[in-house]
């Protein structure tokens, strides 16, 4: 890095640095807020309400359309599971399940921190895989 970068960097990082005394004197000065006056929190939604409960239903419904297509893609001859752990039927319902709990989950880790965007956005983040894989398999047996 050039020398005059560098001095334009220290100059500013110093600046940034330096507060005036007015700024942090007002502060100080500021009256403070009066306990008489309480603000009632941010009205919070209820976790299972209905969205959450559509997009919980969207997740299931994608976990089980990867299940079907899958069933129905390794009917086609020469097809075959690409993941080990999908072999048997009884394993790929056990991991959708708990593809759908994870979601469930999450969203709930979510609503309990105050991340209520998050919590929304979680069952489809968890679903998206499986819809890819359904659409995968969809074109498989066309």
């Amino acid at each position: 890095m050039p020398s005059k970068q560098r001095a334009i960097m220290l100059i500013s990082a110093v600046g940034l640095c330096l507060t005036p005394s007015s700024v942090t004197a007002a502060a100080a000065a500021a009256p403070a807020a009066s306990p008489m006056i309480i603000e009632r929190p941010a009205p919070v939604h209820k976790f299972l309400d209905a969205k959450n409960l559509t997009l919980l239903s969207v997740n299931a419904a994608m976990m089980v359309a990867d299940f079907a297509s899958t069933k129905r893609a390794l009917q086609v001859p020469g097809a075959r599971e690409a993941n080990p752990l999908m072999q048997s039927p009884g394993a790929a319902i056990s991991l959708k399940i708990v593809g759908v709990g994870a979601g469930l989950g999450f969203a709930y880790l979510m609503h309990r921190a105050g991340h209520h965007q998050a919590e929304r956005l979680m069952p489809l983040f968890v679903g998206v895989p499986s819809t890819a894989a359904a659409w995968h398999n969809a074109g498989i047996h066309r």
